[in-house]
């Protein structure tokens, strides 16, 4: 298994950060704008110029961020982010049925 993207996964389970797309209701919607964010590879400079806030409120939010979700690294975040972007383009993108 590649240890690269699985954080605390054991073998034969998910990568860690697959089940934080679990936990996303936890998250307040700041927080949710922050996390979207993390799928763009924003740095914390721009997200706070994005959201007209300080460096350190962007810090506090990722950190509320990643607990929540109970990842381990931003890198962990930022997988999560983009799983979920993803399949949120895929869902959108679905044909009716």
């Amino acid at each position: 298994m590649n240890d690269f993207a699985t954080t605390t996964a054991t073998a034969g389970s998910e990568p860690a950060w697959t089940l934080a797309l679990d936990r996303l209701g936890r998250l307040t919607p700041r927080e949710c704008e922050v996390f979207v964010m993390l799928a763009e590879g924003l740095g914390n400079r721009q997200m706070a110029a994005r959201l007209q806030v300080t460096e350190r409120t962007v810090r506090a939010h990722l950190t509320a961020v990643l607990e929540k979700l109970e990842l381990e690294s931003r890198l962990s975040g930022c997988l999560a982010s983009y799983a979920h972007h993803i399949s949120s383009s895929r869902a959108s993108r679905a044909p009716a049925a």
